[in-house]
């Protein structure tokens, strides 16, 4: 019995920690206000900070013809965007769709992801970055013009849950041990 006890804690806590992983795409499908110019944006697991003038930063929805109609995060005229994780910690920044906006008149520019950099085009491209264990990305954007991004791809190992869920998972493992302690002495 003592070794059924032992079995089912083993198994709660892989449970448990599994949870502690996850993976995201941030597609800002439902995301509000769009077309509103903001400095920072926090969305699906991401917070995306504007290093610049927020009057050229927003989520926009949808008629982006180089963004395909996909609601997306618009950045313009030299400013820089810093993606963190929503809470602090690690993440792995895998890849993200990008375009040059339908403002920008040049067929293709250069901006920069934490130093790396990534030639962007009239189209929406996926561009594979696999930045692996990073606590920020800081693209550089291009002095003329806008530049939109969607889909952005990222795994964390460092997600964590709400203090009052953890509280519910304490209690059941509580119960759930004294029920089975019962159960073992009967």
């Amino acid at each position: 019995m003592k070794t059924t006890l032992k079995t089912t804690f083993v198994v709660l806590s892989i449970v448990l920690l599994a949870g502690f992983a996850s993976a995201g795409d941030v597609n800002f499908v439902g995301y509000s206000p769009y077309n509103t110019p903001t400095s920072f944006v926090s969305y699906q697991g991401l917070d995306f900070t504007l290093i610049g003038n927020p009057l050229f930063n927003y989520v926009w929805c949808c008629n982006s013809p180089n963004g395909n109609g996909l609601p997306g995060l618009i950045t313009a005229y030299g400013n820089s965007e810093t993606i963190t994780l929503t809470g602090g910690g690690t993440f792995d920044l895998k890849s993200v769709e990008m375009t040059l906006s339908w403002y920008t008149s040049s067929m293709s520019e250069t901006i920069f992801a934490n130093g790396i950099p990534i030639t962007l085009v009239q189209g929406l491209q996926t561009y594979n970055l696999n930045l692996d264990n990073v606590t920020s990305v800081v693209f550089t954007g291009i002095p003329d013009g806008y530049w939109f991004m969607t889909n952005v791809m990222y795994n964390s190992s460092t997600v964590t849950p709400e203090p009052a869920s953890l509280l519910m998972l304490g209690t059941g493992l509580v119960g759930m041990a004294s029920l089975l302690r019962r159960k073992l002495l009967l």
